[in-house]
């Protein structure tokens, strides 16, 4: 998405809002609106457009009743200062042809932290609208949410925060959320470990989704279906190179808290053998401890160790590994049509906060030659796993459509006109 539209930043709007003669001003003094910004057009073809309204200074008290909705009538001054308890009023609105107005988001600037520096920054462009929100005090945070208009279905979510290390210098933490492809992860810094302590350093985890499939896929369909567009795809080498696309490829999705499908493909197969190791199998670890919690610090102590299991992909066969865990998988395997692929259905023990999903794939039948993995995870590592997203029923599920599948969103919340679509939190 190329943000084509202007950034407003309330912090340098200048000269106090006035009255307008704007519909949405009506009685609603001080009032002004600063920008007209272009959206595009909607899903019909029809142009939209985003109104920004500068509303004056309010009282902090008075301010926090009306947000997420629409600033009452009275209770705010042309002129104001946060250093007397006050904040600036400030409201977007989407502009349609045959529809009312509708609330965007709606804030009040007391600058927002200790500080005292926080901005409100909009980018609007064809059909989409960005809310980015800053402030804090010694530890800085950033919070960018957008938005598609013609839906009014939020897309992603961004959360940052910036703290200064012993050193002085800017240490950054967020998390990241597509609500549209159901993919995100967590980055943390590398964190300031006791001297001698070993670290990993910083880490990028990317989420491993969890998704509701209906019924008929999670009983049998999930046997000629494929993960499609919902399916995680592994990107992580631990082990060699893949110069051919088509020699392997690993693809896993949560369907329930204790179900996992993971999809294999390869252009050759090896095994049984006498050693499992040597044989393409699927290696799954499982942690107890959220991956982006633990602080990679040191070793990990025994409650916060992981559990690994190896299935063959010829047989099913389950081998206990890392851990010598004594709970079980329960595993169906299904051939995929083409030969060229295998589907495993595997009962998980619970409860678990972290998971990576490796393929080891043996082309000669003697020794492990690549390994690709749905995390960059190192042996007995839990804070190098997956994290684990719950994505809820009304905000997406997972349908077969032309023998793979899709995500599929929920319904687009029904809001009223004068109540914000972006609440803020």
């Amino acid at each position: 998405m190329n943000a084509t539209g202007t950034v407003l930043l309330l912090s340098l709007l200048g000269a106090p809002p006035a009255s307008s003669s704007d519909p949405l001003c009506a009685k609603r003094e001080p009032c002004r609106v600063v920008e007209t910004l272009d959206a595009g057009k909607d899903a019909q073809g029809r142009s939209q457009q985003v109104k920004h309204l500068s509303l004056g200074w309010a009282e902090i008290d008075t301010a926090s009743q009306f947000l997420g909705r629409k600033f009452g009538p009275g209770g705010r001054k042309a002129k104001g200062s946060r250093a007397e308890g006050q904040c600036e009023a400030a409201e977007w609105w989407l502009m349609r042809p045959t529809q009312p107005a509708q609330l965007l988001v709606s804030v009040c600037n007391d600058g927002y932290g200790g500080a005292g520096v926080g901005q409100d920054t909009v980018t609007v462009s064809d059909e989409f609208f960005t809310h980015e929100q800053t402030g804090g005090s010694r530890e800085r945070w950033t919070t960018a949410r957008t938005l598609q208009l013609s839906s009014l279905r939020l897309t992603s979510e961004t959360l940052r925060t910036a703290s200064p290390s012993l050193s002085g210098e800017m240490k950054e933490d967020g998390e990241f959320w597509n609500f549209e492809t159901l993919r995100g992860e967590v980055t943390r810094s590398a964190p300031e470990c006791e001297p001698g302590e070993p670290s990993l350093g910083e880490r990028n985890l990317s989420y491993l989704p969890q998704v509701q499939v209906d019924k008929a896929f999670l009983q049998e369909g999930w046997k000629q279906a494929g993960l499609g567009e919902c399916g995680f795809e592994a990107g992580n080498f631990l082990l060699g190179t893949q110069d051919d696309p088509k020699d392997a490829g690993l693809k896993a999705l949560l369907v329930a808290p204790d179900t996992l499908l993971v999809e294999v493909r390869d252009n050759k197969w090896t095994g049984p053998s006498a050693k499992w190791l040597n044989d393409d199998h699927v290696e799954l670890w499982l942690a107890p401890q959220a991956p982006q919690e633990l602080t990679g610090c040191g070793k990990p102590t025994a409650a916060q160790l992981p559990s690994q299991w190896g299935i063959r992909l010829v047989d099913g066969q389950v081998f206990p590994a890392f851990g010598s865990p004594k709970q079980t998988l329960q595993v169906e395997r299904a051939e995929m049509a083409d030969k060229h692929g295998y589907r495993l259905k595997v009962k998980l023990p619970t409860p678990f906060k972290g998971i990576s999903v490796v393929y080891s794939d043996s082309d000669s039948g003697k020794k492990q030659e690549r390994m690709l993995a749905t995390s960059a995870v190192k042996f007995g590592r839990p804070e190098t796993l997956n994290p684990v997203r719950g994505v809820p029923p009304q905000e997406a599920t997972c349908a077969t459509k032309d023998g793979q599948l899709t995500v599929v969103r929920g319904p687009a919340k029904k809001t009223e006109p004068d109540v914000a679509v972006l609440r803020m939190e």
